[in-house]
């Protein structure tokens, strides 16, 4: 299904999956692969979502029956018109909720990649069903190969290589913090807000050794009028202390001031071994504030 490039609607990633949702709605990380949507501080919708390692349709039957034990729900026999073109890509079980048969979730398999995306709806769909159906229609849960792994949260995005795996991330007031591991190389990407009351008491280069968790000396640190930075590359000797001492004596630091925004970025690489050439820059790239 096409989605309309309406303003009202704004673009999500989490964990494999992409999707587009009102822009109204807020978008809320659960878990891993658990998202709570909310508008004006009330529940919609929630998502929970997972990939079949076997037979899909085996997982399918799984899962509904558990559904019509453990909630009563059962499946519709027939699904409304405007959802017949979401079943080209998956397999729509729509769930009805007591005598009223009210439409209370809905449980989509994709075909290509047998993930099983389950939703449940907080309030009575109307019935066109419009918000739900062109959100499902714009749902992405496989990716081509060597394609990069797209994040949106909040009001910022960044693409990824497959190679990165999500490892915490913390969504706490004013700060999020997202991380991820690859082999031994641990990065942070970090999103601060509002910039400008966190810059009333600490400097940009305060910040970056706070976040990155490191004392350095301050004449060390690049600085310009957008960005302050830091690399470490230390010689054979200092890696066998750093070790010793169980830290990654490696690292790539970042902090952005958007003023337009009134945001500040963070992106922190630390690893026991040189990092990649570009990696940073290649991440940095993609990394953005946008509209909200």
């Amino acid at each position: 299904m096409n989605l309309s490039a309406s303003s009202s609607w704004k673009e999500i990633g989490w964990n494999g999956l992409r999707f587009k949702c009102p822009q109204a709605w807020d978008v809320i990380v659960s878990d891993d692969h658990h998202l709570l949507f909310e508008e004006n501080f009330k529940p919609v919708l929630e998502l929970r979502w997972h990939t079949n390692s076997g037979d899909s349709s085996s997982s399918t039957k799984t899962i509904l029956r558990n559904l019509r034990k453990d909630s009563k729900l059962v499946p519709a026999k027939s699904l409304p018109a405007a959802w017949l073109e979401i079943t080209n890509e998956y397999n729509v079980h729509l769930l009805l909720e007591g005598k009223e048969k009210a439409s209370r979730a809905a449980l989509l398999t994709c075909k290509e990649c047998g993930t099983s995306l389950l939703f449940y709806f907080f309030e009575a769909l109307s019935p066109t069903h419009t918000d739900i159906t062109t959100l499902f229609g714009s749902i992405c849960c496989h990716k081509k190969e060597k394609q990069k792994s797209f994040w949106a949260i909040q009001d910022f995005h960044f693409l990824l290589p497959d190679k990165y795996q999500l490892d915490t991330y913390n969504f706490g007031a004013g700060l999020t913090r997202i991380s991820f591991t690859s082999g031994s190389l641990i990065l942070h990407l970090c999103r601060l807000a509002p910039a400008s009351q966190r810059l009333q008491s600490t400097n940009p280069v305060q910040l970056l050794m706070i976040l990155g968790d490191v004392e350095i000396d301050e004449k060390e640190i690049l600085q310009t009028e957008a960005m302050v930075s830091h690399s470490r590359h230390p010689s054979i000797f200092r890696q066998i202390l750093d070790r010793f001492k169980r830290k990654l004596p490696f690292h790539e630091m970042f902090l952005r001031h958007h003023k337009e925004c009134d945001r500040l970025t963070g992106l922190f690489i630390f690893d026991r071994k040189p990092i990649p050439e570009n990696c940073a820059e290649e991440i940095l790239d993609s990394y953005e504030i946008f509209p909200t």
